[in-house]
């Protein structure tokens, strides 16, 4: 049985929803070039984002048509399924991700981070986390709709029966494990975003609550 779009996030004040879409777009941006960051510096990948390296790996496609692979494959399978789960921040989130990506590719390549050795890669892992995280937690913050592994991991949970850590938690081994399999970078990275990537979010999100205020009130 498939469920019904949410349309109450339209019921905001006007100058409120467009504020948290440039935000969510903002976020967005950051996510991207975090994950392109963190690709390029052969430091470890995000769980989610091993799987995105190995079939960019695998099958010689850039690291943003990978991740638009996979994004674009869980938005058809959850607007189908839970399309509850689907609302404008989804698109915003899906839609130009693979473009910010390759954003973060262009720039790790433009600014020769490869030449500083160790410690420039590691650098620019510190900043593809941060940026990462940053935005993750700006996109939750917002709160106009989910991301489309956050949608997919609902709609298992709903399926299932089984509490949302657990399914997400199971997701993340999944996709490490395939993406490893087909070449996906497993590194410090990758164990740096699995132990703090939770807190750092939250840590975020708490801070971004403070400074940026948002009237819900529905119109």
């Amino acid at each position: 049985m498939t469920s019904k779009f949410d349309f109450s996030v339209f019921r905001q004040q006007k100058p409120v929803f467009i504020k948290k879409m440039i935000l969510a777009f903002l976020g967005d941006m950051l996510v991207g070039m975090g994950i392109g960051l963190n690709s390029c510096a052969g430091l470890g990948n995000d769980p989610i984002s091993v799987l995105s390296d190995g079939l960019h790996k695998f099958f010689s496609i850039s690291m943003g048509v990978a991740v638009n692979a996979t994004a674009y494959t869980l938005l058809v399978v959850v607007l189908i399924f839970g399309r509850k789960y689907i609302n404008v921040g989804t698109l915003i989130n899906v839609l130009p991700l693979g473009f910010f990506v390759n954003l973060g590719v262009a720039t790790y390549s433009a600014l020769n981070v490869a030449a500083g050795g160790l410690l420039f890669r590691s650098i620019a892992v510190l900043a593809g986390c941060a940026f990462l995280f940053f935005g993750t937690a700006l996109f939750i913050t917002v709160d106009i709709g989910q991301d489309t592994w956050t949608g997919f991991a609902m709609l298992l949970r709903d399926r299932t029966g089984k509490e949302y850590r657990f399914v997400r938690a199971a997701l993340d081994v999944v996709a490490l494990v395939i993406g490893f399999l087909l070449g996906g970078t497993v590194g410090a990275a990758t164990i740096f975003s699995a132990l703090l990537g939770g807190p750092t979010i939250q840590m975020f999100c708490e801070f971004i609550n403070k400074f940026v205020k948002f009237d819900n009130s529905a119109v």
